[in-house]
């Protein structure tokens, strides 16, 4: 089974064996992460799609068989599925549907022969429930499927690491586990529960204060579940014995470790207890096992380690601070590079500048790896929003780079986008450039009441852009871990349609990208991305309101060729020459002398 058709073939004589019509195949996995281990990559390994987000149905009937991805992912998608067989569902194009529209025309459409096979420890239990529902109404049949299908037939599928687990130190973290825990059980009494199941790996990496190396891709996690009650927790892993650090736990009063299989039977045997269960951040078959035990009520609401992880403390906002300015002296000095190669008339590739700019963030101090895949996509590729071939296609004159890249270093996260110019810049491209920038303005130098909700800072973002009648289809910002994942909860800068986060309101400490865009399908891509740490403005209004605003993490310079100044009204322009004139001194120290020189051109 070495190619996608071969490997549905099997996947559909396993499917008529069981008597289902459709087998769904999520982006997610047991922890419903967005980067997945190697042996929980099921939708790739049965689609060859690659992108990070994205659900496959499979269907016995021909042309029934479906990828459902976002605006992220369209042109990948199509690149990817190309000869699989597999259909592609733009999600948010026009006459596209969403999985959950078409599953719910496939009910209307089959009826009582349709019977759609899921495995309910991959599934989000909000999304289960909300499909059995419509399901059901329409005659069709929901059926949860143990074993995973895929996993009955990947072959030679990678096995999980044993490597030792790390403690991160209180200067890291601001809290350690057991002050964490107080605070969770507080907030869990509060919400009527006595207990917790956690699957998310950031929230549970994020409780325990640990980190891995090399599980989970582009992130520090390592897989794992965590119950806590009043009086005891318990953390399963793979192989516990081999991984925690000596003596961990022993100051956590209840505190045991066990292996990760033994979670579900954990579950199903409890008693007498008022279990919290988030149901957009659990499986359907965490909830399944929780209901199994004696009088034990589910709460059904958000984690509290949800909110409590957004909202850094002064250690985190410290680590994110020192991380977000060693990537951008690293991506200053690529920058820099790029300039002086050009110059000299010398060959630069997307490869050979991503590889340079790796490079350069391996020498950060306390590197600990990338945040996500590095893209650096010349011309037509920057259309591509997650493009991640990164070739041999040399940057060439009058065409647009964009770079979008981030790390883990010293305790933070980074991610941060530049567009920059190769070459003469056309008029069009310098209107398109600064109405983008115009748009990334309009948010960042925004003060707002706190609570606002992100999706008042995605329209006002979008507002520069929409007045010339144009648009990017994706948010307009994502939480950032304190050394966790690059993409955080619970809140978002995006449409309401697009991320329920967005209705989140905003508050002091939590941390946010900002990046508004413009794609060009076969022609270039343009995106202007920094990291902000929400504060107080320190001027409240006289009936107490507390007002926001955003403290730039992220000190890059803007590529002045491609700004039109009088597409700008003063206080844009009067922001640029502060954010430059910032950029110039906090890079200084991290800079040779050759760099600051040639910075100080850059900088004008």
């Amino acid at each position: 089974m070495n190619t996608i058709p071969e490997r549905l073939a099997a996947l559909r004589q396993r499917m008529r064996a069981l008597g289902l019509t459709h087998y769904l195949v999520p982006s997610g996995d047991e922890s419903l992460g967005e980067y997945l281990p190697p042996w929980r990559q099921r939708r790739q390994w049965a689609s060859g799609f690659t992108g990070s987000a994205g659900d496959l149905l499979v269907a016995i009937a021909e042309g029934e068989t479906w990828l459902f991805a976002d605006g992220r992912y369209h042109l990948q998608a199509e690149e990817e599925l190309h000869g699989s067989g597999i259909g592609l569902q733009k999600v948010g194009a026009k006459d596209a549907l969403s999985l959950a529209q078409m599953l719910r025309a496939l009910a209307e459409r089959h009826g009582a022969r349709c019977a759609i096979g899921f495995d309910p420890l991959v599934q989000q239990a909000e999304a289960a429930a909300a499909l059995e529902k419509d399901s059901a109404a329409r005659g069709a049949r929901l059926v949860p499927i143990q074993p995973n299908l895929i996993d009955e037939l990947w072959q030679e599928r990678p096995a999980p690491p044993a490597t030792p687990l790390r403690a991160c130190p209180l200067s890291w973290t601001g809290a350690s586990m057991g002050d964490k825990l107080a605070a969770l059980r507080a907030a869990l009494e509060k919400q009527g529960a006595d207990a917790i199941a956690l699957v998310r790996l950031d929230q549970i990496c994020w409780l325990t204060n640990l980190r891995a190396s090399d599980e989970i891709p582009f992130t520090p996690f390592f897989e794992s579940c965590l119950y806590a009650d009043r009086t005891s927790v318990h953390l399963f892993l793979h192989s516990p014995e081999q991984r925690l650090p000596a003596g961990f736990g022993q100051d956590v009063p209840g505190f045991q470790a066990h292996a990760r299989p033994e979670f579900l039977p954990f579950l199903e045997g409890l008693a007498e207890r008022r279990v919290l269960i988030d149901p957009e951040r659990t499986t359907a078959g965490v909830l399944a096992a929780a209901q199994k035990g004696r009088n034990v009520a589910i709460v059904s609401g958000e984690s509290p380690v949800e909110t409590a992880k957004a909202i850094k403390n002064d250690s985190e906002l410290a680590c994110l601070r020192r991380a977000n300015l060693l990537a951008s002296a690293a991506a200053t000095r690529a920058l820099l590079w790029l300039e002086e190669e050009l110059a000299a008339g010398r060959k630069v590739s997307e490869r050979s500048f991503k590889e340079r700019l790796e490079a350069l963030f391996a020498e950060s101090p306390g590197w600990s790896g990338l945040a996500f895949a590095t893209i650096a996509a010349s011309g037509e590729h920057g259309a591509i929003v997650h493009y991640s071939g990164a070739g041999d296609t040399p940057l060439a004159d009058g065409r647009l780079f964009l770079i979008d890249a981030g790390i883990h270093a010293g305790g933070g996260t980074t991610d941060a986008t530049r567009t920059v110019a190769v070459g003469q810049a056309s008029a069009e491209q310098r209107r398109r450039y600064t109405l983008v920038l115009k748009s990334h303005l309009r948010a960042a130098r925004q003060v707002f009441p706190e609570g606002t909700p992100g999706s008042a800072l995605d329209a006002l973002a979008r507002s520069a852009l929409w007045a010339e009648r144009m648009n990017y289809d994706h948010g307009t910002g994502h939480g950032i871990g304190a050394f966790l994942s690059v993409h955080e909860g619970p809140f978002s800068l995006a449409e309401r349609r697009r991320k329920p986060g967005a209705g989140h309101g905003l508050r002091a400490g939590m941390v946010t990208t900002i990046e508004p865009g413009h794609y060009l399908a076969g022609q270039d891509g343009i995106r202007i991305e920094n990291v902000y740490a929400i504060r107080p403005s320190g001027q409240d209004s006289d009936d107490g309101v507390t007002w926001l605003c955003f403290e730039p993490l992220t000190w890059i310079p803007l590529d002045r060729r491609l700004i039109d100044a009088a597409l700008l009204e003063e206080a844009e322009r009067s922001w640029i020459r502060w954010y430059h004139g910032q950029c110039g001194e906090v890079l200084g120290p991290l800079l040779s002398e050759a760099e600051r020189k040639a910075l100080r051109v850059l900088l004008g």
